[in-house]
């Protein structure tokens, strides 16, 4: 077979598809749908100041410590909208951390600093399906003829959303020890432990029944806050921190071990200002279709006129 009449097969394959799913949208069938329940675990991961690759800056993935990836879990609700378009409201419950203990880089080692937070994220999304999911036979009879299904679906997603996180060293909580000054005089701000997140992502689905789905999704987060890792800007005066906070906040504060005697902390660089902190999830998720499946079918100005004067129906 040469690779002309290859390529025609290919394209009449192709243009079958496209037409079913036209035809599958036109009568409506994507209804079937509407309503939908997700359920999923995975995993969690984030980008920011703490440990990563060998590097100065941060380089997108190539910066992601693959050892701390930490169990999560979500829930969501998906509604429909076409047989292309769907709107999600989505929870996940995760865990991020990160350990300048973990990487090569001298200056981070030195550094000493790590972080483990829950995340607690609500988030609004709008999806667009590159492919989606048809049935096939309605009661899947085995033997049955006719228009086979086809269970394979991918979506791209974006949204936003916000979320909650309480940054923790060796279980002490760090928000409260001002360990970069924050709320004290000539320092910055104290920063909030909600922020705002804008999730995007990819995710691939099989259906295994005309209800149930098994599915993957990968998803980011480009956060508006710098603090998820309690690191962003430079050393404060440690001996005001000690004044205000304690020993505690001190010793969170500045962890180097003193072996590099030519380096001052104060001013010095802690963090990174001018990035914000990324997290990320990928996730196995169920999905459960709560819609009516049979639609109910309803005969227009209500009992029928031969039965409205009492009589029975005789057949």
């Amino acid at each position: 077979m040469n690779s002309r009449v290859s390529i025609l097969i290919l394209f009449f394959v192709l243009l079958g598809e496209v037409v079913h799913s036209q035809y599958y949208d036109k009568q409506n069938g994507w209804k079937t749908y509407k309503h939908e329940l997700i359920g999923g675990f995975g995993f969690c991961n984030y980008l920011g100041e703490l440990g990563g690759g060998s590097g100065d800056g941060r380089v997108w993935l190539m910066d992601l410590e693959m050892s701390q990836f930490k169990p999560s879990f979500n829930l969501g609700y998906r509604y429909n909208l076409s047989y292309r378009t769907s709107a999600r409201l989505h929870f996940l419950k995760g865990k991020i951390s990160g350990s300048d203990q973990l990487t090569e880089n001298e200056t981070r080692r030195y550094r000493n600093l790590s972080f483990q937070t829950d995340i607690y994220e609500f988030t609004a999304l709008f999806e667009y399906w590159i492919l989606r999911s048809r049935p096939g036979h309605v009661y899947h009879i085995k033997g049955a003829k006719g228009e086979r299904g086809m269970p394979f679906e991918i979506s791209a997603f974006a949204g936003v959303g916000a979320f909650y996180f309480n940054p923790k060293s060796d279980g002490i909580p760090l928000r409260p020890l001002s360990t970069e000054g924050q709320g004290l005089p000539g320092g910055p701000p104290i920063y909030s432990p909600i922020s705002v997140a804008f999730p995007f992502g990819m995710a691939g689905n099989i259906a295994i029944t005309n209800r149930f789905k098994l599915g993957m999704e990968a998803s980011f987060r480009y956060t508006l806050t710098d603090y998820l890792d309690d690191a962003s800007g430079v050393y404060f005066d440690n001996d005001q921190i000690r004044a205000a906070k304690g020993e505690v906040a001190a010793a969170m504060a500045d962890r180097t071990d003193g072996s590099n005697p030519g380096w001052s902390a104060v001013d010095a660089p802690r963090g990174n200002p001018k990035q914000n902190d990324f997290y990320l999830s990928f996730m196995i998720n169920a999905t459960y279709n709560i819609t009516r499946l049979t639609p109910k079918v309803s005969r227009p100005g209500g009992r029928h006129s031969f039965l409205k004067s009492g009589r029975k129906a005789r057949f």
